[in-house]
């Protein structure tokens, strides 16, 4: 069997045509065909089942979706480990971050750190969405919640304050000043499907009754619409106070969420992926006050 068949089998899997999973790994749809029917010989096993729109999953190719994605995990992580060797100057490090910290915060970090190493190569992916361990692509995950599972080690490295701001011309029209005023006011808020972020989490435990005039998909956009007077946000303040955004709720706490790192175990040893993690460390070390740490907690 040829360890590569995997991606395909995977990128089919999560694509559910030939013709997206091609797309995705830069061959002709032919070619992925090809390796899937390679997959199923050396199987012996059907693992997809052609329908006119596409490629569905068999029970018995279902089943081998967890087994397949630690393979290709493993297998990313061995190709980040061969590239560069052991130099610091040189090879990819792969992060994955929050939205706006990863623009704001670790972005200008790297940039001596590029300039002192021009061989390094850094892809840096922001989301709101937490990443999923399972595919073991980063080598360093910065998050604001802590996982429970994954191949890394894990440390809490400080913490993210958020309060709510607006514009200094939609302040002017008026400031909540308690949970009950929110509902007077023009608020920005969360898809449905991103309810689960620790600041819509927040705001709705303030006032469950809040209905927010405008829903946005990202921080990016919240902080736009926030800057075009549109409304009142949750806003990480290491972005909003910056920005002259103006709080609001002043008399009720902050809200604060723990960012853990996330250092890959089998690629977290090596000169590039420390040299990124020191600087990304330093980075954030300056948030929120981070409370020390015990004797017995793991260094990433």
């Amino acid at each position: 069997m040829n360890w590569d068949d995997i991606r395909y089998f995977l990128s089919v899997a999560e694509t559910g045509t030939l013709s997206t999973a091609a797309a995705r790994l830069q061959v002709s749809p032919s070619t992925v065909s090809r390796r899937i029917e390679a997959l199923e010989a050396a199987l012996n096993v059907r693992l997809f089942r052609p329908h006119r729109d596409g490629y569905d999953l068999t029970p018995a190719g279902r089943a081998l979706i967890p087994a397949a994605e630690r393979a290709g995990a493993q297998m990313h992580v061995f190709e980040r480990s061969a590239r560069g060797g052991d130099s610091v100057t040189s090879g990819p490090v792969r992060i994955e971050a929050p939205e706006l910290l990863a623009q704001d915060v670790l972005l200008p970090a790297l940039a001596s750190l590029l300039q002192q190493h021009p061989n390094l190569r850094v892809e840096l992916r922001a989301s709101v969405r937490s990443v999923r361990l399972a595919g073991e692509d980063a080598d360093i995950i910065l998050r604001l919640s802590r996982p429970d599972q994954g191949n890394y080690r894990q440390r809490k490295v400080g913490q993210v304050a958020f309060g709510l701001y607006a514009s200094p011309d939609h302040a002017t029209g008026g400031m909540p000043s308690s949970a009950d005023d929110l509902l007077r006011h023009r608020i920005i808020g969360w898809s449905e499907d991103l309810r689960h972020l620790t600041m819509a989490r927040w705001l709705e435990d303030l006032q469950p009754h809040l209905e927010p005039a405008l829903r946005l998909t990202s921080l990016a956009a919240q902080l736009a619409a926030v800057r075009m007077g549109l409304g009142w946000a949750v806003l990480p303040v290491f972005a909003a106070e910056p920005a002259g955004l103006v709080p609001g709720l002043t008399d009720v706490p902050r809200h604060t969420a723990d960012l853990w790192m996330l250092v890959h175990q089998q690629t977290g040893h090596l000169p590039r992926v420390e040299a990124v993690k020191a600087v990304l460390r330093h980075a954030v070390d300056g948030l929120a006050h981070v409370p020390a740490y015990s004797e017995t907690d793991a260094d990433p």
